[in-house]
């Protein structure tokens, strides 16, 4: 499976940074969230 960085609205990265901040502050270290959107595999070749 790959993976391309996802295309974030403003809100989408406001949100994501308070969930970093309560996740931090329960895992007692800093932690920083990626947001990867999931890309089709290639398809297979004709070819085969």
């Amino acid at each position: 499976m790959k993976y391309i960085p996802a295309e974030l609205t403003d809100e989408h990265i406001h949100q994501l940074k308070e969930t970093e901040q309560h996740l931090s502050a329960a895992a007692g270290e800093e932690l920083i969230l990626i947001a990867y959107a999931q890309e089709p595999d290639e398809p297979e070749s004709l070819d085969r």
